[in-house]
């Protein structure tokens, strides 16, 4: 999903090594920015409310940095689409 004028920014945070991750985005383009999380990233994602360590792990933040919603799982599209509009409203 891209960013839009709704100001809405997504990031992809990987939880592996550079490598990995370049050979996925090869692999697998994607349309947001995709970043490679080091050993921080697992605490964050702890604080975050994600203490199983389980990925895909997502996170919703409003404009003021609030978090909004955490998804342990895969989104369906519909979902992230409804969680992103009530998000902007």
């Amino acid at each position: 999903m891209e960013n839009d004028a709704k100001g809405v920014q997504m990031v992809a945070i990987a939880v592996d090594t550079a490598a990995n991750v370049l050979d996925f985005s090869k692999a697998t383009p994607l349309r947001l920015p995709l970043l490679v999380g080091g050993a921080g990233v697992i605490a964050l994602m702890h604080q975050l409310g994600n203490t199983a360590g389980a990925l895909p792990f997502t996170v919703l933040l409003d404009r003021a940095g609030r978090l909004r919603r955490r998804k342990l799982g895969a989104y369906a599209a519909p979902e992230l689409s409804a969680d992103l509009e009530a998000l902007v409203r």
